[in-house]
């Protein structure tokens, strides 16, 4: 009973009214689908897991390469470009501090929105040379492998819809044509039986 509802479903069944069209759209659909069903869950998770070990190596290499280090101020810090005016502007100044690899170096650093005096030791982050470095992002590999994973299955999705819609267009083109095929045919004929009231 399923099988026949299936076959029906899909325009297998030997009906004189289904087109050569309406079966190729019904076999589109069922491979489209399969494909989706079978390749959806084996790319989400080669997907995942490629966003995960990648999450992985990232964090591996910012603990490896990127350090937390003291800088003191050589100036009182203030809003650059802005000087003598109170506002909520990250504030930053010259400062000097010493690398992972004890070398000295000095630049301009942010401070944060307070204002900090000359003297003062402020957190920044450096590479192993000593260049200066964002701070590390905190990472979660497991949601990194969620998102990317599901953001794979959406482009799937979306790649598979693209597909059925070409292929939807060419059959709609193919059946166009077929149609004026046939009112070629018939069209003059069926004129002329209704002029004459369907007598020849």
């Amino acid at each position: 009973m399923i099988g026949l509802r299936v076959t029906r479903r899909l325009g297998w069944e030997r009906n004189v009214l289904r087109r050569t069209t309406d079966r190729v759209e019904s076999l589109l659909v069922f491979v489209l689908v399969f494909t989706f069903l079978a390749g959806a869950p084996l790319l989400a998770w080669w997907a995942g897991a490629a966003g995960y070990r990648s999450d992985l190596r990232a964090q591996q290499w910012e603990r490896e390469h990127v350090f937390r280090v003291d800088a003191v101020l050589a100036e009182d810090a203030g809003t650059i470009g802005a000087t003598g005016t109170r506002t909520a502007a990250p504030q930053a100044a010259h400062a000097v501090w010493t690398g992972p690899d004890g070398s000295a170096h000095r630049g301009i650093v942010q401070t944060g929105v307070e204002p900090v005096r000359a003297g003062s030791r402020v957190t920044i982050w450096v590479d192993d040379a000593g260049g200066l470095q964002v701070p590390p992002v905190r990472r979660n590999p497991t949601s990194q492998a969620v998102l990317v994973g599901l953001a794979a299955t959406i482009c799937l999705a979306a790649g598979l819809v693209g597909l059925h819609r070409a292929g939807l267009g060419l059959l709609d083109l193919q059946r166009d044509r077929s149609w004026a095929r046939e009112w070629r045919r018939v069209g003059p004929r069926w004129s002329r039986d209704r002029r004459w009231g369907g007598r020849r």
